[in-house]
C-alpha cells in the first residue's frame, strides 16, 4: 500500500508558507514536472536499490492520483494526493502517478536508480493480466 503524509505547515505569512521535510538520502535526485492528464510510472521496483526500497517522492505543487496494485492481485487501488505531500511506495508494488493538474514533484532517487530497479508493466497489460 502507498503511504501518503501531508507535510506539516510550519509557518505562513504574506510572503507564503514553510514546510519541513526529512531527507536522509544522499545523491542525485529527479525533479519532475508533469502536465495535467499525463501519467508516470506504470512499473514496480524489485528493491535491489536502496533509493527505490522504498521509493520516496515529494509532491511540491499540484494534485495527482496515485494508483497501485499488489502484483498478484491486479486490483488497482487509488488515492488522491494534494501538494505538499510525501509519498512512499514499497518495492514489489505496481504504481502509476496520474496528474490531475500540472504537478511538480521530487523523486529521492536518480535516473540510474530507476534504470537499475524498475520493471515496466503497462497499465493495460497489467489489468489484462499479460
Amino acid at each position: 500500500m502507498i503511504q501518503v503524509e501531508t507535510l506539516e505547515l510550519q509557518g505562513q505569512d504574506e510572503r507564503g508558507s514553510n514546510y519541513n521535510w526529512d531527507c536522509s538520502r544522499k545523491g542525485n535526485f529527479i525533479l519532475c514536472y508533469r502536465k495535467a492528464g499525463t501519467t508516470s510510472g506504470q512499473h514496480y521496483h524489485e528493491g535491489k536499490n536502496a533509493n527505490k526500497n522504498p521509493e520516496i517522492m515529494f509532491l511540491l505543487e499540484g494534485e495527482c492520483w496515485m494508483h497501485w496494485s499488489h502484483l498478484e492481485q491486479r486490483k488497482i487501488e487509488s488515492i488522491r494526493v494534494k501538494a505538499p505531500a510525501r509519498i512512499e511506495i514499497p518495492s514489489m508494488l505496481w504504481h502509476e502517478l496520474e496528474a490531475i493538474s500540472d504537478c511538480t514533484f521530487i523523486e529521492l532517487n536518480s535516473i540510474a536508480d530507476v534504470r537499475e530497479d524498475s520493471i515496466r508493466v503497462w497499465r493495460e497489460d497489467f489489468v489484462q493480466g499479460k
